[in-house]
């Protein structure tokens, strides 16, 4: 239980930082840290065509982007299982090679797969992958993976920060949906996400740009970026 509230303690912390890319590499740097592992990759995930976009490749020491793979998870049985399971996945030996994509063959003589799911709402929204993990994949070790997972997602669209340092005042499910809009999700993805309909979508959008008297939502998305309501 000491793991795991080490885990939650600094994961609260990141909550709070308000660069969304400072906020992507800590929660790399922690998902490393806290499973003792030496590299790992970051993927967003879109439930509605499943694809998957890389974002960073990283070690404690360095970071690369990765945004250059895409691919269709469902042709991917190792990550394709995490995501339907919604639970974190290990592979190795024959089940690794039998399962994975050699792309996704992080280092040299690598023969296992780490997957762990990032959840919000019940929908898988990305992943992390890492190459081996130094321990056995237990089952305290899939609950610690579990949680770290959900806890990521729900800190990748943190409303509370949002409201405790923003005079721009957002109902909880308006920012919601600008947030997946920041994130690159179509009206239909955001449906998915949030299960609610395209139309409810399109009024909270409606409501948003009203509020930000903004024309359109890339312009709205915009402002809510330049006046830290989004970050």
């Amino acid at each position: 239980m000491l793991v795991v509230k080490s885990l939650e303690h600094n994961l609260e912390k990141i909550k709070t930082i308000e660069d969304q890319e400072k906020k992507i590499k800590l929660l790399i740097e922690c998902f490393i840290t806290n499973f003792s592992l030496e590299e790992a990759m970051l993927f967003r995930y879109s439930p509605i065509d499943h694809l998957a976009e890389g974002i960073f490749s990283a070690t404690l020491s360095e970071f690369k982007s990765i945004t250059s793979i895409r691919d269709d998870v469902t042709t991917i049985p190792a990550i394709f299982e995490a995501i339907q399971t919604k639970s974190p996945r290990y592979f190795e030996g024959n089940d690794f090679h039998l399962n994975i994509s050699r792309k996704y063959i992080i280092s040299e003589n690598q023969n296992a797969l780490f997957v762990v799911p990032i959840i919000f709402n019940h929908v898988v929204i990305g992943y992390f992958l890492s190459p081996k993990i130094n321990a056995s994949f237990n089952h305290q070790l899939e609950i610690e993976a579990n949680l770290f997972g959900r806890k990521v997602g729900e800190i990748l669209f943190n409303y509370s920060n949002y409201v405790e340092t923003n005079e721009i005042k957002l109902s909880n499910r308006e920012y919601e949906v600008m947030k997946c809009i920041a994130f690159g999700y179509s009206t239909k993805q955001i449906a998915q996400l949030l299960e609610i309909s395209e139309t409810t979508i399109k009024q909270y959008i409606k409501s948003v740009m009203a509020k930000t008297k903004t024309s359109n939502r890339t312009h709205a998305v915009a402002f809510l970026f330049q006046n830290k309501v989004l970050s």
